[in-house]
């Protein structure tokens, strides 16, 4: 029995196995990865939806339009960068400048994920004051950086390592936090329970100053 080929006609046997394939498109993989987005915004927060050889959707807090030039950093220390081709609702697609191996940029996410036991989630550079507590007593301090799971910052009272505080940034929830590490006139805090992604996302861009 004959098929029809892509025209709509029959085709003769054997000439299917002559005809020219299609193109196959690239695979997609679902994924949810946080990154850190470099645009003419500045830095932003960053969620990837999925990822394919030639780009990916993500979620970002920031006003970006087509082709707007940008430049993804993953965890793990990856650079992606690309271009905007569409943006809805907050999601938009980038199309990378050259094509990557999504087999191998995952897979080093995972390499460096069992080496270091965690990855550490991307930083921010922020200056503003916050308020510390520890055993009822109250002190203040300056955040230097932060994560959706940690923060470094300066404080006026001597902490110890794993000793838990409660941490109060003005427009953020108060997070409680293992001290992680101190030296230099400074710490780094741990949280129980991250951000969430619209808490701190929304909160970077608010923390720019105006123009």
């Amino acid at each position: 029995m004959s098929l029809p080929d892509q025209s709509g006609n029959e085709a003769a046997p054997g000439d299917a196995a002559n005809r020219p394939q299609a193109p196959r498109e690239a695979r997609v993989t679902t994924i949810l990865l946080i990154g850190k987005m470099f645009s003419r915004h500045g830095e932003a927060l960053c969620r990837i939806r999925n990822l394919s050889s030639g780009g990916l959707m993500a979620e970002a807090h920031v006003p970006l339009t087509e082709d707007d030039p940008v430049r993804i950093e993953l965890k793990a220390g990856d650079q992606l960068s690309g271009r905007v081709r569409w943006t809805t609702a907050g999601r938009m697609g980038i199309a990378f400048d050259q094509p990557i191996e999504v087999g191998e940029t995952l897979a080093r996410a995972m390499v460096r994920t069992a080496e270091q036991g965690l990855v550490r989630a991307p930083r921010f550079a922020v200056d503003c004051p916050v308020e510390l507590r520890s055993d009822g007593r109250r002190h203040t301090g300056r955040l230097i950086n932060v994560s959706q799971g940690g923060a470094r910052l300066e404080a006026d009272l001597l902490a110890e390592k794993d000793q838990l505080l409660t941490l109060q940034i003005p427009g953020l929830p108060e997070r409680r936090g293992g001290v992680r590490w101190v030296g230099d006139g400074a710490l780094g805090l741990s949280f129980v329970e991250p951000f969430a992604f619209d808490e701190l996302g929304l909160w970077l861009i608010a923390q720019r100053p105006s123009v």
